[in-house]
């Protein structure tokens, strides 16, 4: 205490010589000196308040979560206009993207674009076109301001179509999932040489950067007979391996295309996998970052290669799609979770903060069968607009659950001509994924890479999935904002004392009930186990 005495009446001289050596005319210096009793006063408020404490130090901590914003639902309609008259739908694929965002305080607008393949019959002809539609939708949520960095996930939950002569009006139901990454700041007390502290060393999220980039994958290809007409093409992709290194985005993936065509009034459809590399500029990407991608195809071109008097099997085909990249650093930061001093105890305040860590990822090819529930007397023509959703994901000890649907549109021939059934194909599959734990939460992503129809005595549709999994983990953890410091006289102590310690007491809780060090109690007890493995008497020299 008398330490503290005299550092106030430093204080107090120190203001006063400041200002009573400035020159006279200072009329400002000499009011501030005639009201040194009142600052003193007022010192004297603040010292008894805790701030002149022993030197602790607070610093600011920042870490990173990422946070489910919300999930609706947003239908549009589209208008489709053909040159004949539209006997019956056969099909409607869709492909939907978030391609951007606004974010304010407490609201999000995004805007994306939906890609449209239908199929339909005009009676005696299966023909095809391709639309285009955008939608927009916001989603409110207090977690949100403008600094907020998003990502959407847009899943095309059903489809509905009226006809009217060469006219169709679809309307589609997407369903939209948003998350952020949620920054939360504290101080945090990082302790003084006056001052005991014990620390942790506490993983948290950083930083992270979200970019999406355009990516145009073209290749050339041969179909398995002759094209006369291209009616569905569709394609699905899947990474590999992807790495950042000054500041280009290296991918590398399997690719598959499905071709469905008229070849010599027939309809067909080939499945043409190949493998596929690009380089991506990720200026902004540090290469120490972890890296969680997602692909996304948002359209497939085809551009036949026609020869006169030839078979043309030849064709180049164009996939659109959008490589979403989130780049994330994880950092060790030193938390007290503890302090005391050698003549005081502190009254601590603590608050818990969230950060989302990795646990685990990977990607795993599975070739899986089911039985179509359709007549085995109907001539399976093909199947088009293939694609998969996952219903459920779900973690365990270094394994994950996933669970979903295969849907396809499958046509098949009639007495009438062509007609169609819409196929929902229900899996359930388990991939190794290495460091999981049942604690994380796990996120997958389907393609199929195939899909085939086979006649094994009952109709059997063949599939082949690409399963991206990527999993983390919320950790919350608490860190001390604020010390309030409660002095003790110390000068009351014998100099010499025996204490009784308890079997289990560790090492720190003996040197915090004596205020003094674990380096000077070792000292003078170096015969002390952490944590003690029986009953002991301590010794203590108080330094008084």
């Amino acid at each position: 205490m008398w330490r503290n005495i005299i550092a106030r009446n430093v204080i107090i001289h120190c203001l006063t010589q400041f200002f009573i050596n400035r020159p006279l005319q200072n009329k400002f210096a000499w009011s501030i000196v005639a009201k040194i009793p009142v600052y003193y006063s007022e010192i004297e408020q603040l010292w008894a308040k805790g701030v002149f404490m022993s030197n602790v130090q607070f610093g600011n901590m920042s870490c990173l979560s990422r946070k489910f914003i919300g999930k609706i639902q947003t239908a549009e309609s589209v208008r489709i206009s053909v040159k004949t008259d539209i006997r019956e739908v056969l099909s409607v694929g869709v492909d939907s993207a978030v391609n951007s965002y606004e974010s304010s305080q407490g609201e999000v607008s995004f805007y994306g674009k939906t890609n449209i393949k239908f199929l339909y019959s005009d009676g005696t002809t299966v023909l095809s076109s391709g639309y285009s539609a955008d939608f927009t939708a916001s989603m409110t949520s207090e977690l949100l301001d403008t600094d907020s960095k998003l990502t959407f996930d847009v899943v095309t939950v059903d489809s509905k179509v009226d006809i009217n002569a060469n006219t169709a009006m679809l309307t589609i139901l997407l369903e939209v999932t948003a998350y952020a990454y949620v920054s939360d700041s504290v101080p945090y007390m990082l302790g003084s040489d006056e001052v005991f502290c014990k620390t942790d060393g506490v993983e948290i999220l950083q930083s992270c950067n979200i970019v999406n980039l355009p990516i145009v994958i073209d290749e050339e290809l041969n179909a398995t007979r002759n094209i006369t007409t291209v009616l569905v093409a569709e394609s699905n992709l899947c990474a590999t391996d992807y790495t950042v290194m000054s500041g280009v985005l290296r991918i590398a993936g399997d690719a598959s295309v499905r071709l469905t065509y008229v070849s010599e009034g027939k309809i067909v459809t080939d499945t043409l996998p190949f493998s596929f590399e690009r380089e991506l500029d990720a200026t902004g990407i540090d290469a120490d970052s972890q890296l969680r991608l997602s692909l996304t195809v948002k359209n497939t071109k085809v551009r036949l290669d026609i020869s006169e008097n030839e078979v043309n099997t030849a064709f180049t085909v164009e996939i659109t799609a959008n490589a979403r990249i989130e780049a994330t650093k994880i950092g060790v930061i030193d938390v007290v979770n503890d302090a005391y001093g050698s003549n005081c105890d502190f009254l601590l305040e603590r608050r818990s903060l969230t950060t989302t860590l990795p646990c685990g990822s990977t990607t795993e090819r599975k070739r899986i069968s089911a039985s179509l529930p359709l007549d085995t007397d109907k001539t399976v023509l093909t199947a088009v607009n293939v694609g998969a959703v996952v219903t459920n994901c779900q973690s365990m000890e270094q394994r994950a659950l996933i669970e979903g649907v295969v849907y396809a549109t499958l046509l098949y021939a009639t007495d009438v001509g062509t007609e169609s059934e819409q196929l929902e194909l229900p899996f359930s599959e388990t991939v190794e994924v290495d460091y999981l734990m049942p604690q994380c939460q796990s996120f997958a992503d389907v393609a199929v890479m195939d899909f085939a129809v086979k006649d094994n005595g009952g109709l059997q549709a063949e599939m082949e999935l690409c399963i991206d999994i990527v999993s983390e983990r919320n950790v919350t953890f608490s860190v001390v904002v604020s010390a309030e410091e409660q002095p003790f006289d110390k000068s009351q102590l014998p100099a010499i004392e025996v204490c009784l310690a308890h079997k289990g007491e560790t090492l720190w809780q003996l040197a915090k009930g004596l205020h003094m060090s674990e380096e000077d109690l070792l000292a003078t007890n170096p015969e002390i186990t952490n944590p003690l493995e029986q009953d002991a008497r301590i010794v203590i020299f108080n330094k008084i």
